[in-house]
Formats: structure tokens, sequence, C-alpha cells
């Protein structure tokens, strides 16, 4: 009974980034033999797949439909929805506990949004994993929700072709700081350091006050995880505007750390793995981004009818 009880607390304790993250098999994005070329030959039931994110967006190959339309963000009031923020060792991520939903923008169902998550550059040219007429972003923000009107479960769902919507929102740099980003800037010196396990609460915001402007304008087209399993379950939402951060603000995510991709793992407890306490064999965690993948055919859709004239 007494096992038969911790099995049931561990299932219990499986969060979404467990889900998300997890494989197994180690994976990274350095260029060795877990980074981003080798993850069909470590996951080839997953990340080998014809339909794979990210990818370059072409706006004048894209197929205007008029479904696409603005979307809608529900809360609930009777629950308190805290943010918390941690190093997941692949990126700073934000969990949302709360019933926080996503609706309309052509989707057939209802989502909820579980976690928020970056990725960024070593250098303002590169970072984003989305590029739009082959051109990066220096950062790109995913907002990851599931359906809740068909699956029980992130885990679930997950699997599932039409199981998770993810808003990919691509950023520039402004001259001036993101008031919407600096409560998390303001905590990520203090979690930082994937090893200390740490996190950190900040105050809930809207995720339709992240949008960036002129939400209505996006692109939509079917895909993948960009990290391990690689599930291709995702409705990708990626928006044509960019919102802004600045360079201050885009340093601050430039000093989180990750394990060198290069060594092997010290041994726990031994004085290697006591020096990391502090830092020390770690490197910054910078380019964490999916190169773009073949579209394989794939249609992208937009959401707006008239193209910008070059």
């Amino acid at each position: 009974m007494a096992l038969k009880a911790i099995i049931v607390i561990f299932i219990l304790t499986i969060t979404c980034q467990t889900v998300l993250a997890s494989t197994g098999t180690h994976w990274s994005y350095g260029v060795n033999n877990a980074g981003p070329k080798k993850w069909p030959e470590l996951f080839p039931n997953m990340c080998a797949g014809m339909y794979q994110s990210p990818i370059n967006i072409q706006p004048s190959d894209t197929v205007y439909n008029q479904r696409l339309t603005n979307f809608g963000f529900f809360y609930s009031p009777a629950e308190r929805a805290n943010c918390i923020a941690h190093n997941n060792g692949h990126s700073i991520q934000v969990d949302i506990e709360g019933q926080s939903l996503l609706a309309y923008g052509g989707l057939q169902y209802r989502y909820r949004i579980s976690q928020i998550h970056f990725h960024w550059g070593s250098s303002d040219d590169k970072g984003s994993e989305h590029k739009i007429n082959e051109e990066a972003a220096p950062m790109e923000m995913h907002i990851v929700s599931w359906n809740v009107g068909k699956y029980s479960s992130m885990a679930e769902a997950v699997t599932k072709p039409d199981g998770l919507a993810v808003l990919g929102i691509l950023f520039r740099v402004s001259y001036y700081d993101n008031p919407l980003l600096e409560p998390l800037v303001q905590v990520i010196p203090s979690i930082r350091n994937p090893e200390w396990n740490s996190k950190a609460e900040i105050p809930f915001v809207s995720a339709s006050a992240l949008l960036p402007n002129s939400p209505e304008k996006y692109y939509r087209y079917h895909g993948s995880l960009t990290t391990p399993r690689c599930y291709e379950s995702v409705t990708w939402t990626v928006f044509k505007e960019r919102q802004t951060i600045s360079e201050k603000q885009l340093n601050v995510f430039r000093q989180t750390l990750v394990p060198h991709t290069t060594k092997a793992e010290p041994i726990p407890h031994s004085p290697e793995s006591i020096g990391r306490i502090n830092g020390e064999g770690l490197e910054p965690l910078v380019n964490n981004f999916r190169p773009v993948q073949p579209l394989n055919g794939r249609l992208i859709q937009r959401s707006y009818q008239i193209l910008d004239v070059v």
C-alpha cells in the first residue's frame, strides 16, 4: 500500500513542464550529439515528422482566411491566477496556475493557457524560432495552451493533432523597457541557475496584454512543438507585428545559465557539482532556438486581407 501511495503521489505531481520537456533522452541546443540536427535521430517517431516547427513565413505565399478573427481571453474570477517563473534548463518559463482560457481566432475549441516561455539569441540578429521573410527576431515568446473542449489534461492533449494552440510573438529591440516584462526580468537573477531549482512568483498579466499592436493580424498553420518530443499537435498562430523589449532587459535573459553541453554531467556531490552552485561549470543560456523546418506543402493562412506593398 505504501508503494502504491508513493506512485500515486508521483503521478499527481507531474506538471505541464514535465509533459512538454521530459523525454528520457538528453537533448540540447548545442552543436553536439544532442543538438537540433540530431533530434530526428534521437526522437525518430516525433522530431522527424513532415509537419515540424518552426518555419519561415513568406507573407506573399500565404492565403487570406476570413474566419481567422480576433482572439478572446477569459478568466475565472473565482480562481486566483498565479504566475510561477523558473529556469527549466532550456528556457525561462512562467507556469500559469488558474483558469485562463483562449478562444475564437479561428479555433474550434477552447484552450487553457498553461505556460509562457521564451527563446532568445546571443545577439540581436537571431533568437526567434519563426522567421518572417527569412528574417529572425532577437526573441520569441510562446503562449502555450491545451484543448479543454475535447481533452481532460495536457498529457492527453499533447499527443493529439488538435491538442495544443500556441501563440508565437516575435520581439524587436526598443530604447524603452517593456513594463509588462519587467516583473519577470526582475526575478530572473534569482532563478538564472537551473541547479538552484528555484521559483519566483510574479504578478498575473493577461495574455491579451502581451500581444503586439494590431493583434488581429497573424499567420496560422499546423505544426509541432519546437522541442523534443516535437509532437505534431500544435495549431500555430504567429503574429505579424512585434512586441518590444529593451536591450537591457534582453541582456538579463542572456545571463541565464545552463550546464555545459559539451561536457559530461558531474557526479552528484563531487567537487565539480558543488562548484556549480556558484555558476561554475555552467554557460550562458543563449541561442535556444530550433532552426526552421521544411514546409512540406503546408498551407499558411493569414488573418488580414491586404498584403503590404514592398
